[in-house]
C-alpha cells in the first residue's frame, strides 16, 4: 500500500495513496488530536505531532501532493530532494536541455600489475552521448588489456557497455520527471512539458496518470516528441572493434575482394574478334583474339548511355585504328554506349540502324547531340 511513500506521509495520516481530500483532512484531525503534546505525555509526542502537521501541509495541498507523488516515482528515502528547490539536470555542456538522457559508462585502464576501473554517469544530449561512447570504447580498446586482472575487468566492461545502452529504464524516468518538476518551478512550463511527455517512455503503467495529470495541470498536450536511436547508440560501442578488425584482415580482404573483382570482370567481358572485310563484299572474322570488350546490356530507355560525337568520327568495326572504318558520322551525331575497352579509350557503340561499331573515348561527350532520327534503334519507338 505504501510501496511509494519514502517520506511515509500517507503512512503517518494513514491514508492511502489515492485517498480524496476530505479523507485526508479528517484523518489529519484525528491523528493531530492523538498525538498533540496538550493530551499525549509520550516523550516522542512533539516529534510525532510535527510529522503529522509537515504530512498534512504536503498532502492537502494539490501541487505539493503532485510534486510529492511524482517524485516518489523517481527517488527513495535515502536520496529523495528537497522538493521546492530542484534543480535542473544540465547536458555534458553544462547548458539546460529537455532533451537529455543519463547513462553509465564503464572505463578500465591496464596497467601491467595495477588497473583502474571506474563507471561515469554522464547527462546529455544524443549527440553527446554517441562522442562519448566512442570516447569511451576508443579508450577502453587501446588501453584497457595491459594486464591479466585488467583484460578480465575490460571484456566486462566492453560488454556491459554495450548491454546497458538504452537499458537504464529507472535512471533515466527519475532524470526526466526531475527536470519536469524543476523546469515548471523556474517557470518554463514549456521545457517542463516536454520533459514530463519524454518521461511517459520510461514510466510504468501506473506511473503514467501520474506524469498525464502533471501535463495536463500544466495546460499542455501529449504531442510525440523525438525518440532517441538508441539502437544506433548501441552500435556505438562495436564502431572501434569493427575499425580494428578490417585494419588487422585488410590484407586478407584484398587477397578475397581482388579475386572475386577479377572473376567478376571475367564474367562481363566479351572476347572481340577483328572482323575483315573483302572487295566483292564477302567477310569473315580472324581467329586471333585482338581485345576484351565490357559488355553493357541495351536499354533503350536508359538515358544516361546516350552519347554524342564531338568532331568528325570514323566509326571502327574494332576497338583501335587499324581496323577498318565501319561509317562516318558528322558532329553532334547520337549514339548509345554499349561497352568499352579495360582502359576505357575505346567505346563500343550502336548506331540507329542497331550496328555496333567503336569510337575512341576522346571524341565522346555524354547526352544527346543532334536529333534521334524516326525509327531509330538507340530509343524506344514512339
Amino acid at each position: 500500500m505504501y510501496d511509494h511513500d519514502p517520506l511515509e506521509y500517507y503512512r503517518i495520516l494513514e491514508v492511502a495513496p489515492d485517498a480524496d481530500a476530505r479523507t485526508i483532512k479528517l484523518n489529519y484531525r484525528d491523528r493531530a488530536k492523538e498525538w498533540h503534546p496538550d493530551y499525549n505525555k509520550s516523550e516522542d509526542a512533539m516529534e510525532h505531532f510535527q510529522k503529522i502537521s509537515v504530512a498534512y501541509d504536503i498532502l492537502q495541498d494539490e501541487d505539493k501532493r503532485l510534486t510529492y507523488d511524482l517524485l516518489a516515482c523517481a527517488y527513495g528515502k535515502d536520496d529523495f530532494p528537497q522538493m521546492d528547490a530542484l534543480s535542473v539536470y544540465k547536458d555534458r555542456l553544462e547548458t539546460e536541455n529537455p532533451n537529455v538522457r543519463v547513462f553509465n559508462l564503464r572505463y578500465v585502464v591496464g596497467k601491467i600489475i595495477k588497473y583502474s576501473d571506474r563507471e561515469e554517469r554522464l547527462v546529455c544530449t544524443e549527440k553527446q552521448a554517441f562522442h562519448e561512447i566512442l570516447k569511451c570504447s576508443l579508450a577502453n580498446w587501446l588501453v584497457g588489456w595491459w594486464g591479466i586482472r585488467a583484460f578480465v575487468a575490460n571484456c566486462r566492461a566492453l560488454a556491459g557497455n554495450f548491454r546497458k545502452t538504452g537499458g537504464n529504464r529507472q535512471e533515466n524516468l527519475t532524470l526526466l520527471v526531475h527536470n519536469a518538476l524543476a523546469y515548471h518551478q523556474e517557470n518554463k512550463d514549456r521545457e517542463a512539458v516536454f520533459s514530463a511527455v519524454q518521461a511517459l517512455e520510461f514510466a510504468l503503467p501506473e506511473q503514467r496518470p501520474l506524469i498525464e495529470r502533471f501535463i495536463k495541470r500544466l495546460g499542455g498536450k501529449i504531442e510525440p516528441v523525438p525518440l532517441w536511436h538508441w539502437r544506433r547508440l548501441k552500435l556505438a560501442n562495436l564502431l572501434v572493434p569493427f575499425v580494428v578488425l578490417m585494419i588487422v584482415l585488410s590484407p586478407v580482404a584484398n587477397s578475397y575482394f581482388g579475386g572475386l573483382r577479377k572473376y567478376m570482370n571475367s564474367q562481363n567481358e566479351i572476347t572481340y574478334f577483328q572482323k575483315v572485310k573483302f572487295n566483292n563484299g564477302g567477310e569473315t572474322f580472324d581467329d586471333i583474339v585482338v581485345s576484351k570488350i565490357f559488355d553493357i546490356p541495351v536499354d533503350v530507355y536508359d538515358e544516361n548511355m546516350l552519347y554524342h560525337v564531338e568532331t568528325d568520327g570514323s566509326v571502327m568495326y574494332g576497338p583501335g585504328k587499324q581496323f577498318d572504318v565501319m561509317k562516318t558520322v558528322e558532329p553532334g551525331h547520337t549514339v548509345r554506349l554499349t561497352g568499352f575497352t579495360p582502359d576505357k579509350k575505346w567505346y563500343r557503340v550502336m548506331l540507329d540502324s542497331g550496328e555496333m561499331g567503336f569510337l575512341p573515348a576522346s571524341a565522346l561527350k555524354q547526352g544527346r547531340g543532334n536529333p534521334v532520327p524516326e525509327n531509330s534503334k538507340i530509343v524506344p519507338e514512339k
